[in-house]
């Protein structure tokens, strides 16, 4: 069940309460009054159309009970100060009078969509079902069972004045109370696109007001000429108000509708005359309860629709996004070595792949670092693989320390071979940074968790640079690689430099153990 603070309208002071009742009473009785004394020049009681019971509804949905106090007060001084009506009967009236809107609004509230009222069929016929139909039955039937025990009223005209009460009531709420909801802010709809009405909406706005005047106020001579069927054309701008502008703009127009069709038709003004249509004021309620449930139900469909592609934009923004994280997550695990972290054969080798490719292009130079331990399939055979683990992941980290500032690429090549990519740095600059890299293992205890005794491991390194005649980066991984053969010939735990392409004596001579 909604709550009227829904409505904005929660706690209120004392002070507001009271002048909340009041407002109520006034605007109940004042409409009460027009609406009583105007129609009754035409003869007609009940009025056709009972605008205060909108005042009433609106008051009722938007703070409960509280305003009840206000609608009793407005509605008994129209019945008895206006209509004549005895105490009692004034009483037993007005006591309908309240409870009928309030009563309909609880149902309203129930069947309420949390997005508005008018932006579901659901809500649309919630307000019907509550605010229009029960309402009504309430009032009318109180209202003419109070006639009925006051003896004013014959029993045998009491279906038809219940049933003319009925069709007043409700024509009062479904005329005025959406409007008024729209426009005190207290229900909303999506707003049209473009958001603001432009030169052609105002102008099919104000166009369909004075066409409507125009109609209405046709002399009977000229009305004639007029087929009333056509008068329901008005369907078609205020569809397209409800659509291009907004609801509140669609329903203050229908209201505006209302009153003119109304007025002009009681005056025998207008294309429903009696010897056209058998029941002039029943045709203009037609006409308008057909505009308005087709606005109404426009809008909510409308929403309806708007809500489902927001979800559906929605849900598949979440579905991009859940994509493209598992995409990265894919991609990262494919492109990192998963014992250490750092990037895996593949990643690195498309990387130097990249790096000569731009390097041959810009003319800028480019150097490579390959680091392979000394002695590590010995260390891995006695200590246990898991020892082998706990190296390899200490020498990345002790390699990415030394790398840190540097714009390189890092890798695990295999095994126990890491390589250093080095894009805009040559050779002899580079030969620093692979000795702090040999340096820091060279220093580095590996302890581990079953081994009490620690271990100490040598490293030794290749550096090479981008030559004019490398036709491909393999041509700088195979020079690399050649320097490491080197420094391994000359001892081991050192950094060779290579800059020919040439096989080195000692690696053609040697068969080395990694």
């Amino acid at each position: 069940m909604r709550h009227p603070s829904d409505y904005g309208l929660g706690r209120i002071s004392a002070g507001r309460l009271v002048l909340g009742n009041l407002l109520v009473a006034g605007l109940y009785s004042g409409l009460g009054a027009a609406a009583g004394l105007y129609f009754a020049r035409f003869g007609l009681f009940p009025s056709p159309i009972w605008l205060p019971a909108g005042v009433a509804a609106v008051a009722c949905m938007l703070a409960g009970p509280r305003l009840v106090p206000g609608l009793f007060v407005g509605s008994f001084a129209v019945n008895y100060l206006l209509l004549d009506a005895t105490l009692l009967t004034a009483g037993l009236i007005s006591a309908t009078n309240s409870l009928g809107p309030l009563a309909g609004a609880w149902l309203t509230r129930r069947l309420r969509p949390p997005s508005g009222l008018f932006t579901r069929l659901r809500g649309v016929f919630g307000f019907l079902a509550g605010s229009v139909v029960l309402h009504a039955a309430i009032t009318s039937g109180g209202g003419t069972a109070a006639l009925l025990l006051a003896g004013g009223l014959p029993m045998e005209a009491g279906f038809a004045v219940a049933s003319q009460w009925l069709l007043s009531d409700a024509g009062g709420v479904f005329f005025l109370a959406p409007a008024l909801m729209l426009w005190l802010g207290a229900e909303r709809t999506p707003a049209a696109p473009g958001a603001t009405a432009g030169t052609a909406d105002a102008l099919v706005l104000a166009a369909t007001a004075g066409l409507t005047a125009l109609v209405f106020a046709l002399p009977p001579q000229l009305a004639a000429q007029v087929q009333p069927e056509a008068v329901f054309l008005l369907t078609i701008p205020v569809t397209w108000v409800t659509l291009r502008i907004s609801l509140r703009a669609a329903y203050s127009l229908l209201t505006l509708i209302s009153v003119v069709a109304t007025i002009g038709t009681l005056a025998g003004l207008g294309p429903f005359q009696p010897e056209v249509v058998a029941n002039p004021l029943r045709a203009v309620g037609m006409m308008i309860v057909l505009m308005a449930t087709n606005a109404l139900a426009l809008m909510a469909l409308l929403s309806e629709r708007r809500e489902a592609e927001a979800l559906l934009a929605e849900g598949n923004a979440r579905l991009t996004a859940e994509v493209a994280a598992r995409t990265a997550e894919l991609r990262q695990r494919a492109e990192t070595d998963d014992l250490t972290g750092i990037g895996n054969r593949g990643h690195f080798l498309r990387r130097l792949d990249e790096a000569f490719a731009a390097a041959r292009r810009q003319g800028s130079p480019l150097a490579l670092v390959v680091l392979d331990l000394d002695h590590f399939r010995p260390l891995n055979d006695m200590r246990g693989h898991a020892a082998g683990d706990l190296v390899l992941q200490a020498v990345a980290q002790l390699c990415a320390v030394q790398l840190d500032g540097w714009n390189a690429s890092f890798g695990r090549l295999g095994g126990e071979v890491f390589a250093a990519l080095l894009p805009g740095s040559g050779a002899a600059e580079c030969a620093s940074l692979a000795e702090g890299m040999r340096a820091a293992v060279a220093r580095h205890s590996f302890t581990f968790t079953d081994d009490a005794v620690p271990a100490r491991l040598t490293a030794s390194l290749g550096v090479t640079g981008l030559l004019p005649g490398d036709a491909s980066a393999q041509d700088l991984l195979k020079r690399a690689d050649a320097a490491v053969f080197l420094a391994k010939a000359k001892g081991r735990n050192r950094v060779e430099v290579r800059m020919v392409s040439e096989v080195p004596e000692e690696m053609r001579a040697s068969n080395l153990s990694r």
